[in-house]
């Protein structure tokens, strides 16, 4: 399999017309304290890892990446988290540059890969972190291991927010690592990893802290970059994007009927779409009360062991979301 960060990275930049970005995600940057995991189940052991290590890694719920739920993820070339889909898969890339263990000289791991999950049923969070990870362009042109990065990736039960956090790390030889002007960061939609074909690429662009979302695709050849490293702290959250109260425009909205909007027992969902779609009922803080498939035609949803209150209801077909408000009495 061709690496990941190859297949982003060594792309040529054949123009410099920008794309207009329709990530899927609602992007924020915010600062919180990095902390580095504490235990956790390791991925790789005492083996160093190379830039063409694969791991296929448990979550321990659901998640919606892709449009696809997937229970398990893809760690392609230690690039970034992918669905465990074959042949065209979709996630978050998180540098843009190949990693290495810092170990790798020995066999025995500098940079150990691991993971935890926290929270109760229903709002999870799953936690991968790589810890000490070192640049393998630094090993191939300097024959040295010194510089580093420490990343986590958060990926939310429920809601299918990703947040890419990023820790301290050194770098020395920024324009070597990064020869198309920074790293790449952001939403990777449908690559085929067998030929680096790709429909979009969302990547964060300009400096860290203020970074905002452009687009490409393999027509365009353009490929937006931060200009610096993500100083410690900086997480970027992506959530997916909501329609607000209406369908959205992946489904006309005269395709969809949901009544009523005050309900004890049961919800009705009518499709009247050619579209399979997923649905999950959220409680305004985010936990997820019931999940399942709406195929066309008439679903009812069971909603009579909720709390009163008001809930959402969220619609999804492929890669857009499309929410409903609703109050059970």
């Amino acid at each position: 399999m061709k690496k990941i960060t190859t297949i982003l990275a060594t792309l040529c930049v054949c123009a410099t017309a920008t794309v207009k970005a329709q990530i899927p995600y609602n992007l924020t940057i915010k600062q919180e304290t990095y902390t580095a995991l504490a235990g956790g189940t390791s991925v790789n052991g005492a083996k160093a890892w190379t830039d063409s290590t694969n791991y296929k890694i448990s979550l321990g719920f659901s998640f919606s990446m892709g449009g696809k739920t997937i229970s398990h993820f893809n760690m392609m070339d230690i690039g970034g988290v992918f669905t465990d889909t074959a042949g065209v898969v979709s996630g978050f890339t998180f540098m843009g540059t190949p990693l290495i263990d810092r170990g790798i000289k020995t066999g025995t791991s500098k940079s150990p890969i691991r993971y935890t999950t926290t929270g109760t049923a229903g709002s999870k969070i799953f936690k991968l972190e790589i810890l000490n990870a070192g640049f393998a362009e630094e090993n191939s042109l300097y024959s040295t291991l010194n510089d580093s990065i420490n990343l986590q990736i958060w990926l939310y039960e429920g809601t299918n927010v990703a947040e890419l956090r990023y820790g301290g790390s050194k770098v020395s030889n920024f324009n070597d690592y990064f020869f198309l002007g920074g790293p790449m960061v952001g939403y990777t939609k449908n690559l085929t990893a067998a030929t680096g074909d790709f429909d979009k690429l969302y990547l964060l662009k300009g400096a860290p802290a203020t970074a905002k979302v452009d687009s490409a695709n393999t027509s365009t050849m353009y490929y937006p970059t931060l200009t610096a490293m993500p100083v410690t702290g900086t997480v970027y959250r992506f959530a997916p994007k909501s329609t607000g109260t209406s369908a959205g425009s992946f489904i006309h909205a005269d395709n969809i009927k949901v009544y009523p909007t005050r309900c004890t027992d049961m919800l009705t969902v009518e499709n009247n779409s050619n579209k399979d779609m997923n649905y999950q009922v959220l409680s305004l803080s985010g936990s997820l009360m019931s999940k399942g498939a709406l195929n066309p035609g008439r679903k009812a949803i069971d909603v009579s062991s909720m709390a009163q209150g008001m809930y959402v209801l969220t619609l999804i077909d492929g890669e857009e979301l499309a929410t409903y408000k609703f109050i059970k009495l």
